[in-house]
């Protein structure tokens, strides 16, 4: 009995009580936009409890992470990634467990029984593992150029991997979480710089070389003039952003009677109801919940006690913070709509665990188990 008390209060002197507090509030935020989502008659009640359970479940898995080690989940990558990466595969195929939702631009989900899965969010949690791991293996030598290309190969695969599935927001994801990592982790301003300008100079490339689909190059293009393209391909995005405005400064109450609705508002728009029913305030709410839960996720891996810990957190925070930057800025027409979830918001199964699995991750790094080892280089020193 005293074993398995002092065992408890173990785990609590480790938690990471803010991170834990700070997601609790998210998930519950969450939880309560979506019942109001389904007051308003826009999704199904199978839909509303499956969020629910999800995000208790996923809230219970992320706890018990924290007193998991990440260097022995980040070790174990030759069982995890093999399952995610299998399952992201399947979805090139014509299996016929292989589906698109109606009005997703891509066949990126498999229907397991009862149950849908987008296998690429999961692959994106492997992939911070396996990167971090690699990251860490070479911390001694990263500026080997050697080194380097490897890495950037490393990153470059599963970005393209997302890219060919069709899912471009979440291939834009996957190529932020490497540039977070990669200087996170100390690589030389030479090869960030020789990076990004790399980057710039492939953009116009890749516009005129036919890989971007014209329905993408027109959400660009609308961006200038969303009035007058009401019509076509801005209609949804000029929606949102009113549906956004129209709650003012505090909203019409979660549970009004007049409510609009436009295509996605529990996923990819789920910021515009938050607006219409909270108004200002509960957006701005919301988007700082997501801003603190960023913050202190650059803290834990800032403060991280060895070497693997700080690119794990710092593709934790890329997953977090750039999923809520891009979706708001696609929700208020600053930029395309992308197919880009609000993390601990959308609706939506696989996201919302994948990014509790991920803070239960980062927990892990704040409770740092074990001696580990720290490298010669840490780009958040």
């Amino acid at each position: 009995m005293a074993d398995g008390v002092g065992s408890l209060r173990g785990y609590f002197r480790r938690l990471d009580k803010t991170l834990a507090l700070l997601a609790a509030a998210a998930v519950f935020f969450g939880c309560l936009i979506q019942f109001s989502v389904y007051r308003a008659g826009f999704i199904t009640r199978r839909a509303l409890l499956t969020q629910w359970l999800t995000a208790g479940a996923g809230y219970l898995v992320m706890l018990l992470m924290a007193e998991l080690d990440y260097r022995r989940l980040a070790a174990g990558w030759k069982f995890h990634l093999p399952a995610t990466l299998g399952l992201t595969l399947l979805t090139f195929t014509n299996l016929p467990i292989v589906y698109r939702p109606e009005g997703s631009d891509d066949s990126a989900w498999l229907r397991l029984g009862p149950l849908s899965v987008q296998p690429g969010e999961f692959f994106k949690f492997s992939f911070i593992l396996t990167l971090a791991w690699h990251f860490d293996r070479v911390s001694e030598r990263l500026d080997s150029p050697r080194e380097v290309l490897l890495l950037c190969l490393h990153g470059a695969a599963g970005c393209l991997l997302i890219f060919v599935q069709g899912d471009m927001g979440s291939a834009l994801i996957f190529f932020f979480i490497f540039a977070a990592m990669a200087f996170a982790s100390g690589l030389s301003w030479k090869y960030i710089a020789a990076g990004a300008g790399a980057v710039a100079a492939a953009a116009p490339a890749v516009w005129f070389s036919g890989l971007l689909p014209d329905y993408i190059k027109n959400r660009f293009l609308v961006l200038g003039d969303l009035e007058g393209a009401a019509l076509g391909d801005a209609y949804q995005q000029l929606m949102g952003r009113r549906i956004l405005g129209s709650g003012q400064a505090f909203g019409r109450g979660l549970f009004s009677d007049s409510f609009q609705y436009v295509y996605a508002i529990e996923n990819d728009l789920v910021l515009a109801h938050i607006g219409q029913a909270l108004g200002f305030a509960g957006t701005a709410a919301a988007l700082l919940l997501l801003t603190a839960i960023c913050g202190k996720i650059l803290l834990v891996s800032r403060s991280s006690r060895d070497y693997l810990g700080v690119p794990t957190a710092a593709g934790v925070f890329a997953l977090v913070f750039f999923q809520t930057a891009l979706n708001a800025g696609m929700v208020m027409g600053l930029l395309p709509v992308i197919g880009i979830t609000l993390p601990l918001f959308s609706q939506g199964g696989s996201s919302l665990a994948v990014t509790l699995l991920s803070l239960g991750l980062c927990m892990s790094v704040s409770a740092g188990a074990g001696p580990g080892r720290r490298g010669k280089k840490k780009g958040l020193d």
